[in-house]
């Protein structure tokens, strides 16, 4: 040992910012320390710095503004959403699109509906009155034509009252006429029954859709001959159309010239010309089916035969004068109406063979 003494370590010296605290201080941090193990205390947030775009409560990125304004100032920003506890159904599409209740309200308020319209006493008044007043226009425009036209335009209706029935027993009725039954017509006060209950009754339905039928098929005919073309529908219409006008008006001049007194009306007479269309369906399906030049002559001499009987039938108590036997027919110009009768039935054949023989191929 020295004779100086013990040697003595030196005193460590602390860094300047690591000064001991005092007592007091010292132990107002343990007792901190020991009170967190239970509960936070309650202090502001700290400023939330924004580091990305996710700084919101809801971590929903914020919808980007462009620069409407050419950048030369910032846009300010709308205003932070609610608290999480305020928006409990909460959303993307919420926070994105939908606007304020406050928004919203005046916008749904100002844009009425049907329902608003409809309850609306002023509308069905207004509505009442525009109503009536077509129905008051309309009933002048009717009372204002000719009596002629007037009772024309009533019989028209008379020749579409059908159900599916008559439609069914009808055209068994054209097609297999040879069995006995009683050809008369039906009336009721003087005036004829419609058809739906007088099978007998001629009808418009059968020949306008037929005439559409026989359109079709023909076109159907044509694509599997490789030769149809759209503009060969509108060509067949017209074609229909033109000849039935030009059968029509032969056979009303041809009355006229013969001076022939008849129960046979203008409008019947249109029906019965229009019943071909049945028999040409018929031969084109045959055709279509078969293919076969045999069949089709076939069938078009039955629909021939079946639909000149079924004319014979019902036009002669309607032409001839009398057909109980109590008056000869060679008498009071019985034999030009049985020339008139034998024209209208002649003239279906030769329309139906006329009408098809372009669409089959030898």
């Amino acid at each position: 040992m020295s004779s100086r003494g013990p040697m003595r370590l030196p005193k460590p010296y602390s860094h300047p910012q690591q000064q001991q605290q005092p007592p007091h201080h010292q132990q107002q941090q343990q007792q901190q320390q020991q009170s967190s193990q239970f509960y936070q205390p309650s202090a502001p947030y700290p400023p939330m710095q924004p580091t990305n775009d996710y700084g919101n409560d809801f971590g929903m990125p914020q919808p980007q503004m462009p620069p409407s304004y050419g950048g030369d100032f910032n846009i300010p920003q709308p205003p932070p959403p609610p608290a999480p506890s305020h928006n409990a159904y909460f959303s993307p599409q919420t926070a994105f699109y939908a606007p304020s209740t406050q928004q919203q309200m005046p916008s749904n308020q100002g844009m009425p509906g049907m329902e608003y319209l409809s309850n609306n006493p002023l509308f069905n008044v207004g509505l009442n009155v525009v109503e009536q007043g077509m129905k008051d226009f309309t009933g002048k425009t009717v009372n204002m034509l000719p009596n002629e036209m007037k009772k024309s335009i009533s019989s028209i209706k008379y020749y579409f009252a059908v159900d599916q029935a008559y439609v069914f027993k009808k055209l068994c009725l054209i097609l297999f006429p040879f069995r006995p039954r009683n050809w008369s017509l039906g009336y009721s006060a003087d005036e004829p029954v419609p058809p739906r209950v007088d099978t007998n009754a001629p009808d418009y339905y059968i020949p306008l859709m037929g005439a559409i039928t026989y359109v079709l098929v023909a076109g159907l005919v044509l694509g599997t001959q490789d030769r149809f073309t759209p503009e060969q529908l509108g060509m067949h219409a017209s074609s229909v159309l033109i000849w039935n006008i030009i059968e029509i008006c032969v056979l009303c001049f041809t009355f006229y010239i013969f001076n022939v007194q008849s129960k046979l009306r203008t409008l019947d007479l249109i029906a019965y010309c229009g019943y071909k269309y049945v028999g040409m369906i018929t031969a084109l399906s045959s055709y279509l089916l078969t293919h076969s030049l045999f069949v089709y002559r076939c069938s078009l001499l039955y629909v021939s035969l079946s639909l000149s009987y079924f004319l014979v039938k019902c036009l002669r108590l309607q032409i001839l004068p009398d057909t109980g036997g109590s008056q000869p027919y060679g008498s009071n110009g019985s034999k030009r109406r049985i020339y008139l009768l034998l024209l209208v039935v002649i003239l279906q054949p030769l329309f139906i063979w006329y009408l098809t023989r372009h669409l089959i191929v030898d």
